[in-house]
C-alpha cells in the first residue's frame, strides 16, 4: 500500500508539471484541459499522502465512481442556480459535445473529493478545538425551512440575494442529518468541538482560492458577472467573494457526511449514480445554453486569415486559435486575433463586431454598453460591461 500511494504522490507531482508545461507552451488539446490536470494532480497528491499516514484512500478506491458522479451532480445544483443568477460565464469551451461534456464531468467531479480530502488533511493538523457547549435550540425545526426560505429569497430577488446560493445548502443538508441523529456541524456546537467546523471552512477557502488561482491562468474558465462586485477582484472572483467558499466548504462537508451515512444511498449506489449523471447531463444541456458565452475556434473556421496564413498555421500543426504564434501573422490578422481572444469574445462575437465595422480593440473601447449589447445580441449588460472594462484595459 505504502509503495503505492508514494508512486501516486510522484505522479502527482508530474502531472501537476505536466499541466502546466502544455499550458506554457500552447500544446493541443492538452492546453485547454489544464485546470482538470491542476485539480486531479491535487486530488491524487493529498489522497496519496493521507493514504502514506494512515494505511487506506480516501477517494481513490472502489467508490471514486460514484464520488465523482455525486460532486458533479452536487456542483450542478449551483450550476443551475446560475442559470437564474447568471453570477458567471464560461468562455473558450471546446466546440465538440463529445470533449465538452466528459470535460464538464471531470470538472466538476472534483468538487466534492477536492474539499473532502482538504479538510481530512487539515484535521491531522488543526488541534482539537473546544469551546464551551453552544444550545441551538429548534434546530432540527428551523434548519430546513430555514434553508428553503434562504433558496426562495435567492431565486425571487437574485440581484440582492445572490448571496444566499453559498448557504442554503448547509442549512438544509446539515439540518436534515442533524434530524436523523448523524454527524452534523451543529450537533458538533452542542458538544463544544469547532475543529471538524474550522476544519471545512477553511477547506472551502483554500480549495476555493485553488479554484480560482488555477481558474485564472486556464483559457477555458469562468469569468463572474457579480452584481455590485464588478471591479475589485482577486484573479477572477470579486474579494468579498472568498468569504462565501468557507459556507461552501462547511455544505459541502455537510452533504458528505449525508454521503457517507445515509442508509439508503449506501445500499444503492450504483441507482444514485446513475440518477446523478442524468442530473448531470441535463444540467450540462441547459449550461450550453445559458452559460457558455463563446468556443474555441479551429483555424479553418478563422474568416480573417489569408490563404497562405491558414496553411502556413496547418503545416505546423495548430489547429486552434489559441496555439498560435501571433508573429505568424500579418497586421490586420494579428488585430482581429487579439479581438477575438479579448476576454474570451469568441469567433462568433468577433464576426458580429467586423460586421458592423468594429474591427480593433480600440473601437471596441468606444463604444457604449447599449451599442455593445446590440450588436452582439447580449441583453446581460453586466456580461456587456466585462468586454467593455476589457478592452479600455487593454487600448
Amino acid at each position: 500500500m505504502k509503495n503505492l500511494s508514494a508512486l501516486l504522490v510522484v505522479f502527482a507531482v508530474l502531472l501537476q508539471l505536466f499541466a502546466y508545461y502544455t499550458l506554457i507552451k500552447k500544446i493541443e488539446p492538452f492546453m485547454y484541459q489544464f485546470y482538470i490536470f491542476a485539480w486531479w494532480s491535487y486530488i491524487i497528491l493529498i489522497d496519496g499522502i493521507l493514504a502514506l499516514k494512515t494505511g487506506r484512500h480516501l477517494v481513490l478506491n472502489r467508490r471514486v465512481p460514484y464520488l465523482v458522479a455525486m460532486s458533479a451532480a452536487f456542483w450542478c445544483l449551483f450550476e443551475l442556480l446560475n442559470v437564474r443568477l447568471s453570477n458567471w460565464f464560461y468562455i473558450n469551451v471546446t466546440d465538440q459535445p463529445a470533449i465538452r461534456f466528459p470535460g464538464y464531468f471531470l470538472a466538476f467531479g472534483t468538487v466534492i473529493p477536492a474539499i473532502y480530502l482538504t479538510k481530512e488533511l487539515l484535521c491531522r493538523f488543526l488541534p482539537q478545538v473546544r469551546i464551551r457547549r453552544v444550545s441551538v435550540g429548534t434546530y432540527r425545526l428551523y434548519a430546513v425551512p430555514a434553508g428553503l426560505a434562504c433558496l426562495a429569497l435567492c431565486l425571487a430577488f437574485p440581484a440582492y440575494f445572490f448571496g444566499l446560493a453559498w448557504g442554503f445548502l448547509a442549512l438544509l443538508v446539515d439540518g436534515v442529518n442533524y434530524r436523523r441523529g448523524g454527524t452534523s456541524l451543529a450537533r458538533d456546537l452542542e458538544n463544544g468541538s469547532l475543529t471538524q467546523i474550522l476544519a471545512s471552512g477553511l477547506a472551502g477557502m483554500i480549495c476555493g482560492f485553488l479554484w480560482e488561482f488555477w481558474n485564472y491562468w486556464s483559457v477555458t474558465k469562468w469569468v463572474y458577472t457579480v452584481p455590485f462586485f464588478e471591479d475589485l477582484k482577486l484573479f477572477e472572483m470579486p474579494a468579498l467573494g472568498y468569504i462565501g467558499f468557507a459556507l461552501f466548504g462547511l455544505e459541502t462537508i455537510a452533504f458528505v457526511n449525508l454521503l457517507e451515512e445515509s442508509p439508503y444511498l449506501g445500499r444503492s449506489r450504483v441507482r444514485t449514480s446513475l440518477l446523478a449523471l442524468f442530473f448531470a447531463l441535463v444540467s450540462f444541456l441547459l449550461i450550453d445554453r445559458y452559460t457558455v458565452f463563446s468556443h474555441t475556434a479551429p483555424v479553418d473556421r478563422l474568416f480573417f486569415l489569408t490563404e497562405g496564413t491558414r496553411e502556413a498555421l496547418e503545416s505546423k500543426g495548430v489547429e486552434t486559435s489559441y496555439a498560435i504564434d501571433p508573429r505568424m501573422l500579418n497586421e490586420g490578422e494579428r488585430r482581429s486575433l487579439a479581438l477575438m481572444h479579448l476576454k474570451g469574445l469568441g469567433l462568433e462575437n468577433l464576426q458580429k463586431l467586423q460586421e458592423q465595422g468594429v474591427d480593433t480593440i480600440e473601437e471596441l473601447a468606444g463604444l457604449d454598453q447599449d451599442q455593445l449589447s446590440r450588436m452582439i445580441g447580449e441583453s446581460n449588460m453586466r456580461r456587456v460591461r466585462v468586454y467593455l472594462k476589457a478592452a479600455r484595459e487593454q487600448r
